[in-house]
């Protein structure tokens, strides 16, 4: 049986970490990408993952939402517009119950060209409207649920949505 050797290298613990992640082993990863950030806080792989991604999913995955955004919020700063990072910290505001600052997440990734990013419109721009429905903030719940709807004419949810935020308008006038 050969042995593996420990990492060495700031990169080799990071993918030891990614290794353990998708094991998935969630301490095993805690360890290797909290010793990625002890030898290099700033450490971005080259195809642009960060420790502070993977942390953060896995406090998010455990429930930890307070310590997930923070780690969210960590790669953030390592990269502003990491994808993931803003779909993760935004899904963790949106349940938190921190609607604006989920939106604002979501909003970001919106300015992202489409053939840049890889989550689709449609799904933001749901996720937008939920967010404002959740709020009770039925104009802008209309109008996210609208453009939804535009994106992704035959689905359901949206045209759920859209029902539902119209029928508030309409009772509350």
């Amino acid at each position: 049986m050969v042995e593996e050797r420990s990492p060495r290298t700031v990169a080799e613990w990071f993918e030891q970490g990614r290794k353990c992640f998708h094991k998935p082993d969630g301490l095993g990863a805690v360890k290797a990408l909290e010793q990625v950030i002890e030898l290099d806080p700033a450490y971005r792989h080259p195809d642009g993952d960060n420790p502070y991604f993977y942390l953060g999913k896995i406090h998010e995955v455990e429930g930890r939402l307070d310590t997930a955004i923070v780690y969210y919020s960590r790669a953030l700063s390592v990269d502003r517009f990491d994808e993931e990072s803003l779909i993760g910290r935004g899904s963790c505001y949106t349940v938190t119950r921190q609607h604006q600052m989920a939106i604002d997440d979501f909003a970001k990734l919106l300015r992202v060209p489409d053939r840049q990013r890889r989550v689709p419109r449609k799904h933001l721009l749901y996720v937008i409207a939920e967010n404002y429905r959740q709020m009770e903030d039925w104009e802008n719940a209309v109008y996210w649920a609208q453009r939804a709807l535009a994106a992704d004419p035959e689905n359901q949810r949206h045209q759920e949505l859209l029902n539902e935020a119209t029928a508030k308008i309409k009772k509350e006038t």
